[in-house]
């Protein structure tokens, strides 16, 4: 399967609205995207810590109200074409995600530990909120803090591990999280890594990966997912 990294990442700004409409349109099935929260607590869709990169604003994501952040445009630094694109809630996409019959791959996005627990307690209840389908949604966190407290609260999710690194000995200490998949760099994943993952029975996702002609070489190992900014080239590659 293939998944819009941050939408379509190559083809509109990233996480947002207009991103998920380009990764709906090139065929993707399956959208990654990040989560944090406002200064006001709500889950909003952004990769930053701070809005320097991806607006015309400046300051962390984590010291803006929702409405403060909604006000600034998060398009116009990809092309003209997307001037006034706003950051947008979770809530808000899991409703295009229902509306769509999309699946999303939820990345918690933790910058400092002490996040994880009130951001995973506020994904609970907007996840709650619109009655999301479990069999439509992974969350996954580089976090392990994030991770422990999503099995807490929500034992019925699918989880995910992500890691830059062999993930062989972490994977072991999280046994207790039944974890659902392990999200690797595709840049550390080999042949015999992949085999290791996928025996202990575990769905196997890589990102992010924009080589098209790799991607035949990686299925071949038991890659389930395959996270691209380039949704539109590989959907039927």
């Amino acid at each position: 399967m293939i998944a819009g990294h941050r939408g379509a990442a190559s083809l509109a700004p990233e996480n947002t609205l207009s991103g998920f409409k380009k990764a709906l349109q090139s065929g993707a099935k399956w959208i990654e995207l990040d989560t944090q929260l406002s200064a006001d607590k709500t889950p909003v869709i952004f990769h930053d810590e701070t809005v320097n990169r991806c607006t015309d604003g400046e300051g962390l994501v984590a010291d803006l109200t929702f409405s403060q952040l909604q006000a600034l445009d998060a398009g116009s630094w990809f092309s003209e074409t997307f001037i006034g694109e706003q950051i947008i809630s979770l809530e808000q996409t899991l409703l295009f995600f229902m509306e769509n019959d999309l699946s999303m791959n939820l990345e918690i996005k933790i910058h400092h530990p002490h996040q994880a627990e009130p951001l995973v307690n506020e994904i609970a209840k907007v996840l709650a909120k619109v009655s999301f389908p479990n069999e439509k949604i992974i969350l996954s966190s580089f976090s392990e803090l994030a991770l422990e407290h999503c099995h807490q609260v929500m034992p019925d999710i699918r989880l995910g591990y992500i890691t830059e690194h062999n993930p062989l000995v972490t994977l072991e200490k999280l046994k207790p999280l039944n974890l659902y998949s392990v999200h690797l760099d595709h840049k550390i994943l080999d042949q015999t890594m992949a085999k290791t993952i996928t025996d202990a029975g575990l769905t196997l996702v890589i990102w992010t990966l924009n080589d098209v002609t790799q991607a035949d070489k990686f299925r071949s190992w038991g890659v389930d997912i395959i996270i691209t900014d380039k949704p539109d080239v590989f959907v039927n590659a």
